[in-house]
């Protein structure tokens, strides 16, 4: 008798693992909950990385393909990274999960606080293309008067619907109005907060 296949609830997806496959990530997730052992969002974080593997896990799958194999989950996590420990400049220990070098399918589009004029939609629009932001501007102000002042309603829609990219320690302070829009930004999503299940 031969096990086929082993059932995997990763945080809220459940999949089908081939024996080899299922050691592995027995492994893998085994060696994140030991890095993370001190850090008192070790659930969260652990959560967030199950959520990514099985999302990875899911793309890579074919329509006939019911079982991840050993191959597809090895190229999986090659792609997610690991998870190790880092030491910061005031010698406590910090933990923290370092993504290794993603492809462009898998790059977020989000509203960037560094160079931020309003929102910081067109800075995250030229990021996510890798075009230079000027550009984007150009034709934004371009769509701007050729649809009639259109364009405004769905930049305002995009402030909306695009999340915020989290600040990071050594970026520069917002300006004045970048940071009233993300204020009123966020005061609108509130409302929309509780509906969300």
């Amino acid at each position: 008798m031969k096990r086929i296949s082993i059932t995997v609830s990763l945080n809220r997806s459940t999949l089908q693992f081939d024996e080899p496959s299922f050691v592995r990530l027995e492994n893998y997730l085994a060696d994140a909950v030991r890095a993370l052992a001190q850090n008192p969002d070790r659930h969260e974080i652990l959560a967030d990385l199950e959520q990514a593997i099985a999302d990875r896990c899911l793309q890579r799958l074919s329509a006939d393909q019911t079982v991840v194999s050993l191959t597809t989950l090895e190229a999986v996590l090659a792609e997610v990274g690991e998870v190790r420990d880092t030491v910061s400049e005031t010698s406590s220990s910090q933990y923290e999960y370092i993504p290794r070098d993603t492809p462009a399918s898998t790059k977020r589009l989000e509203q960037l606080n560094e160079g931020a004029i309003l929102s910081g939609i067109c800075a995250g629009i030229a990021r996510y293309l890798d075009f230079d932001v000027i550009w984007v501007r150009i034709v934004m102000v371009i769509l701007t008067v050729l649809s009639g002042f259109t364009a405004v309603l769905i930049y305002a829609l995009l402030m909306l619907l695009i999340p915020i990219a989290p600040m990071r320690a050594d970026s520069p302070p917002l300006g004045k109005v970048p940071a009233k829009l993300r204020e009123a930004t966020a005061y609108v999503r509130s409302f929309f907060e509780p509906a969300k299940t």
